[in-house]
C-alpha cells in the first residue's frame, strides 16, 4: 500500500496539486473581495435603474395632469422588459390610478416605506405631499447560494478550472520535468568515467524513458545525447534479429517486468544515415531498498564490424559454392557430351561398348547372362531423302524416346551409329528379351504414325543374341546380335530374329560385316 501511495503521488502530481490549489484558492480571494461579476447585483443595479427613470418619466406627466401618457408610459415599459411582470400607480388613499400587468396577482405589499429586490415602491409627491405611488413587479430573482454560500455558476467556473488546470499543468510539468536534462548535476569526474566506457550505456527511468547517455552510444547512433533526453528508449529505430519478438519482449521491459538482470539479446538500430549498427544489449533493474523497480541500465556491444565481416566471409563461401556447384554442372554437361549422342540422349557407341565390357567382366565372375539387341529402322535412307534430314532427325529421336521407354534402369541403351541402336540386357531369361523385342516392334509400328508428314508408320528390324551356354566375346556377341539382324532384314523387316534360331550354317558365315564396318540401310 506504501509502495501504491508513493508511487501515485510522484513528484510531478505533488507539484501539479500545489500550483491547482493556490490558482483555486486565489479564484475565492478575488471571487470574496468583489473582483468577480455577481449577476445578481448587476440585476439589482439595473432594476434600480429602470424604476428610477420611470418615475422621472410618469412625474412629468403627473404634473401635467395627462393620464394617457402615463398609462402609455407603463404599458410601454411592460411590453419592452420582460423582466417586469406587472406595473401599477396607486393614489394615497389605496385606489390603483392605472396599472398594466395582472398586478394584483404579482403584488405583494413589501414593508412600509422599503422595497425588495422582487417589489419596488416609489412615492409621487405634488407640492411636497405625497398624492400616491408607482409599485413595480418584479420577475424573482434567480439567487442561488449553492455549497459554502457560492453560486452554482461559481461552483461550476472552480470545476472546470480544477479539471482544465489539472490536466494541462500535469501535462506541461510531465513535459517540462522529463526534459531536464540530469547529466548537469552530475559531476564531471563521474560524466568523464561514464563517456570512457567501451560499450553504449543508457540509463532509464521506471516508464522505460532514457535518462542519461553516455558518449559512446551517442557515437554509436549517430545523434546527440541531448535529443534522446527524456524519450521513450522504445520509440527508437530498434530492429529485432529475432522478428517474433514483440514490444513486450524488450530486454529492459523484461528486466523490469521480471525484476532480474537480461543479457545477450541481439538487435540492431537503423541510424540517421541509413545505415545498421548491430549490438549484443544486456540489461539490469535498478531497485530501491523496497524491491521497487526505479529504472534499468542497458548496456549495448557493438559488434557491427564483426558482423559485416561475418557476412562477407559468408557471401564468399556462398560464391564458392555456388562455383562448384556451376563446375559441377559443367562437368555434368561435359561428361554427358562425352559419354551420350548429342541428338538422341543415348549412349554413344564407345561409351556404351566400355560399359557393356565392364559389364562383361561381371557377368564372367558372377555367372550372369547378357543379351544384346542390334536395332535398325527400315528404309531410313527413303525417309531422309523424302522428307529432309530434319524430319530424319525428328524420327531418331523419338525412336530412341520409345526404346527407352521400353528398357529397365539397369539396361543399356546406345547408337550403334546412323539409324541402328543397341540395346543390351542385363540378366535376361531368353522369354524376356524376346518379349522385349517383340513390344519394340508392336510399340514403334504403333505410334509411328504422328512421326511423319503423311503419317506413314515406321518399322524396325531386330537382331538378338545371348550369351548363354555358348560363351563369348563383347565382339562376338555384336557378330552374333548383327547376323541376326541381318537375317530379320533379309525376311521381310518388321521383326526380331533370335541368333540361336537361325540355321546352323548361318551363324557361322564369314561374309557377315564386322561391327565396326558401317553399311547402308
Amino acid at each position: 500500500m506504501r509502495d501504491f501511495v508513493r508511487n501515485f503521488f510522484n513528484p510531478t502530481l505533488r507539484i501539479v496539486l500545489a500550483v491547482l490549489s493556490i490558482t483555486v484558492s486565489l479564484m475565492l480571494v478575488a471571487y470574496s473581495l468583489g473582483f468577480l461579476p455577481d449577476e445578481n447585483k448587476a440585476a439589482l443595479e439595473a432594476r434600480a435603474k429602470v424604476s428610477e427613470a420611470l418615475a422621472i418619466q410618469i412625474a412629468v406627466a403627473a404634473s401635467k395632469n395627462d393620464e394617457a401618457l402615463i398609462k402609455n408610459t407603463i404599458a410601454l415599459v411592460v411590453a419592452r422588459n420582460h423582466d417586469i411582470q406587472s406595473i401599477a400607480i396607486r393614489r394615497s388613499n389605496g385606489e390603483l390610478f392605472a396599472q398594466e400587468g395582472n398586478h394584483e396577482l404579482h403584488w405583494h405589499e413589501p414593508p412600509p416605506g422599503r422595497s425588495t429586490a422582487n417589489h419596488v415602491q416609489i412615492p409621487l409627491t405634488n407640492i411636497g405631499a405625497t398624492w400616491g405611488r408607482i409599485e413595480i413587479a418584479f420577475r424573482p430573482l434567480d439567487i442561488d447560494h449553492g455549497f459554502l454560500g457560492l453560486s452554482s455558476k461559481m461552483l461550476i467556473l472552480l470545476t472546470f478550472l480544477g479539471g482544465a488546470g489539472f490536466a494541462g499543468y500535469f501535462l506541461v510539468l510531465k513535459r517540462a520535468l522529463r526534459m531536464l536534462d540530469p547529466s548537469q548535476v552530475i559531476p564531471e569526474r563521474v560524466r568523464s568515467a561514464f563517456d570512457t566506457l567501451s560499450e553504449g550505456v543508457l540509463i532509464l527511468d521506471e516508464h522505460g524513458r532514457v535518462v542519461l547517455a553516455n558518449r559512446m552510444f551517442s557515437d554509436i547512433v549517430g545523434t546527440q545525447a541531448s535529443s534522446i533526453f527524456g524519450k521513450p528508449i522504445d520509440n527508437l529505430p530498434w530492429l529485432q534479429f529475432d522478428k517474433s519478438m514483440a514490444g513486450e519482449a524488450l530486454p529492459w521491459r523484461v528486466a523490469m517486468r521480471e525484476k532480474k538482470a537480461v543479457t545477450g539479446i541481439l538487435m540492431s538500430m537503423r541510424t540517421p544515415d541509413g545505415s545498421m549498427r548491430r549490438f549484443s544489449a544486456s540489461t539490469t533493474p535498478i531497485m530501491d531498498g523496497g524491491k521497487t523497480v526505479r529504472g534499468a541500465i542497458s548496456s549495448f556491444h557493438d559488434f557491427t564490424d564483426l558482423h559485416n565481416k561475418n557476412e562477407q566471409l559468408k557471401y564468399s563461401v556462398d560464391q564458392l559454392r555456388k562455383s562448384r556447384a556451376h563446375v559441377e554442372e559443367q562437368n555434368k554437361q561435359l561428361t554427358f557430351l562425352a559419354a551420350c549422342d548429342s541428338l538422341t540422349g543415348c549412349l554413344n557407341r564407345r561409351t556404351f561398348f566400355a560399359e557393356l565390357e565392364v559389364e562383361f567382366q561381371k557377368g564372367h565372375s558372377q555367372n550372369q547372362s547378357i543379351a544384346l539387341m542390334l536395332l535398325d529402322l527400315d528404309h531410313f535412307k527413303k525417309i531422309n531423302d523424302r522428307f529432309g534430314h530434319i524430319v530424319g532427325d525428328e524420327v531418331l529421336v523419338r525412336f530412341a524416346q520409345t526404346i527407352s521407354s521400353l528398357t529397365r534402369n539397369q539396361d543399356l541403351v546406345g547408337r550403334y551409329g546412323g539409324e541402328e541402336f543397341c540395346i543390351a540386357l542385363m540378366s535376361p531369361a531368353d522369354t524376356d528379351a524376346k518379349q522385349l523385342a517383340d513390344r519394340i516392334c508392336q510399340r514403334v509400328a504403333a505410334v509411328s504414325q504422328d512421326w511423319l508428314p503423311n503419317r506413314e508408320r515406321v518399322t524396325v528390324s531386330i537382331g538378338v543374341a545371348s550369351v548363354g551356354a555358348e560363351p563369348c566375346g563383347v565382339m562376338d556377341l555384336v557378330a552374333r546380335a548383327d547376323m541376326a539382324l541381318y537375317a530379320a532384314k533379309a525376311a521381310g523387316r518388321n521383326r526380331y530374329i533370335w541368333w540361336a534360331d537361325l540355321p546352323k550354317e548361318n551363324r557361322q558365315n564369314p561374309a557377315v560385316q564386322s561391327p565396326d564396318r558401317p553399311r547402308a540401310a
